[in-house]
């Protein structure tokens, strides 16, 4: 009786594996999605950028950066007939490979536009919500504490962080030691931008690649003004709201989709 019962019980394993082995993927399972692929591609002068590295800034000066990472949120897509979301916020960090390559799986599909925001939503900021908690994000989520963009002493995010040294000598020969900062954020900061007569598609099980350049020097002209960074050399928003702003304005007519 016992070798009976045990036939029978590898019979109804062998059953089940060759049933679990051969049963079709249902439909509403199967991956029709591509992938769209942003890889930024900063440059200092036309020269990879590299951190810590120096290199000739605003005014001739030689700077380095030791800190650079920005949030962009509500990334859509754009045709002239349909607009698709490909992500609510993500954090692009220059400093590291992944933080340079943002990755979205999405339905195919062929696009003409691109609409991005500089910084953080305000429904995502939190500044408007008295119930916000900044421990609700797991740590690999953009918005998780552990990426040090919260301000903990004010309410929201940092949506750019910017951080190096200057050589302020007159020969422009020394290590540079002069720090300086820019840690721009609050809901009036927020900047949107919009890049048009783009051409490319999205194909299922294929990924698709936009380069996006972002030249260093750019982020400090505005109209071609250049910042003077020894005299306005740090802000943290509050302090220095119209420095903060230009930044994150900076910062976005900077990108370039090539």
């Amino acid at each position: 009786m016992k070798n009976i019962r045990f036939t029978l019980s590898i019979l109804v394993v062998l059953f089940a594996f060759s049933c679990s082995k051969d049963a079709p993927v249902p439909p509403d399972e199967v991956d029709e999605n591509g992938t769209l692929e942003l890889l930024f591609e900063p440059t200092m002068n036309g020269a990879p950028y590299q951190p810590n590295q120096v290199f000739i800034g605003p005014n001739g000066l030689r700077m380095n950066m030791e800190t650079f990472k920005f949030y962009l949120s509500d990334i859509w897509l754009l045709n002239d007939n349909d607009s698709l979301l490909a992500s609510d916020i993500e954090l692009a960090d220059m400093n590291t490979s992944n933080g340079k390559s943002l990755q979205f799986r999405l339905k195919p599909g062929s696009y003409t536009a691109m609409r991005i925001g500089i910084g953080v939503t305000p429904a995502l900021n939190g500044t408007n919500d008295p119930d916000f908690n900044e421990a609700q994000f797991s740590i690999d989520h953009p918005l998780s504490i552990y990426n040090n963009m919260y301000w903990t002493w004010a309410t929201g995010y940092i949506f750019a962080k910017l951080e190096g040294k200057l050589d302020t000598s007159s020969a422009q020969n020394q290590t540079p030691t002069f720090t300086w900062f820019y840690h721009s954020g609050m809901d009036t900061t927020y900047t949107k931008r919009k890049f048009e007569n783009l051409d490319f598609s999205i194909e299922k099980g294929k990924t698709t690649t936009l380069k996006v350049g972002l030249e260093v020097n750019q982020i400090f002209v505005e109209d071609g003004d250049t910042l003077n960074m020894v005299d306005s050399y740090f802000t943290h928003t509050t302090d220095n709201l119209p420095l903060a702003r230009r930044i994150i304005e900076g910062l976005g007519k900077a990108l370039v989709i090539q």
